[in-house]
């Protein structure tokens, strides 16, 4: 998920702990809970500042690393922890750190996990991405209940700042309980029009009751869009396989991209000066039956890498794909 979510996270998740007592002015404890939830929450993004080579790395390899880990967890909270007590210093140190754990793996590691990027949250044991596929990674109706609700606590102050937190966080909760709920139903959909359990159906910005959805079929790939109590729109269909890019793999961008891509489309193209541009495209992200997201490597002759960028098309692209 997006910073700005993971934090408000953290903060409803540090107003679950018990006041002490209540409705008396908040205590260093509680205060430094409160700090330390929403700290535990975002400091596993920092991996972004980690050196990693090009942007691709960055995106695939360094963000979402061992930062992102349940076996990291515990360090992510003891650091939250640390700061917290030095900023309240006579704040009970086991409270924090506990309320801190949560924090670390509800309001980072989980939000992350069921978005459709996904997370490696079983590193160092397996580089796996793995994903829920509930959600994309901002999603506004996620957001604003929490948001919400973090206003209100703020103007309740140490009244009952709780409250609206507390109602903030159930209503996402009850949010994506739908989406889970729905997801469930189209991706029943879709394997019954197909014929073949081989589908995945992913989130769609902006969408609630409409989804994206692939569907291997031989040697294709069948995409397109399904919405709740419809049947499936297919939109068009790629060819299946990497067989393509077998020849590039060994510099460590080109096996991480390869990696990446669940349901990969992939080209390379010769280029007068003797290297190849690679583009590796995953049909998660699609519209109009079109690749939206693609990874796009330059190799020189002798195979190292030139350059390695993401392409997400153009603003204009992107206007045009939230008007479908």
């Amino acid at each position: 998920m997006d910073t700005l979510t993971h934090g408000l996270f953290g903060l409803a998740i540090g107003a679950l702990r018990r006041r002490e007592p209540a409705k008396s002015p908040l205590t260093p404890t509680e205060k430094a809970v409160l700090l330390a939830c929403v700290l535990a929450a975002e400091i596993p993004d920092l991996d972004y500042l980690l050196p990693a080579g090009d942007p691709v790395l960055v995106t695939l390899r360094a963000h979402r690393g061992l930062s992102h880990s349940l076996m990291m967890a515990p360090a992510v909270a003891a650091i939250a922890t640390l700061v917290a007590r030095l900023v309240f210093r006579s704040a009970r140190t086991s409270a924090v750190v506990l309320q801190a754990l949560v924090a670390v793996v509800f309001a980072h590691l989980l939000p992350d996990l069921w978005t459709g990027w996904g997370t490696r949250i079983l590193l160092p044991w397996s580089a796996e991405r793995m994903t829920l596929d509930w959600t994309v990674v901002v999603d506004p109706l996620v957001t604003l209940p929490l948001l919400v609700g973090a206003v209100l606590a703020f103007r309740a102050r140490a009244v009952d700042y709780r409250r609206p937190l507390w109602i903030g966080l159930g209503v996402t909760v009850a949010y994506l309980g739908a989406r889970i709920s729905i997801r469930a139903s189209l991706q029943s959909t879709v394997e019954s029009a197909y014929g073949t359990a081989d589908v995945n159906v992913f989130p769609a910005p902006l969408r609630v009751l409409q989804w994206r959805y692939v569907a291997e079929t031989g040697a294709e790939y069948a995409v397109g869009t399904i919405s709740l109590g419809g049947d499936p729109v297919e939109e068009g269909r790629h060819p299946r396989g990497v067989e393509a890019a077998n020849d590039l793999r060994g510099p460590t961008v080109v096996d991480e991209v390869l990696a990446w891509a669940r349901y990969p489309t992939v080209t390379v193209l010769a280029r007068e000066d003797g290297g190849k541009t690679l583009t590796v495209a995953d049909l998660r992200y699609h519209a109009g039956g079109e690749p939206t997201l693609k990874f796009i490597v330059e190799l020189a002759g002798d195979g190292s890498v030139e350059s390695a960028r993401l392409d997400r098309g153009s603003a204009r692209d992107l206007v045009d794909r939230f008007r479908r």
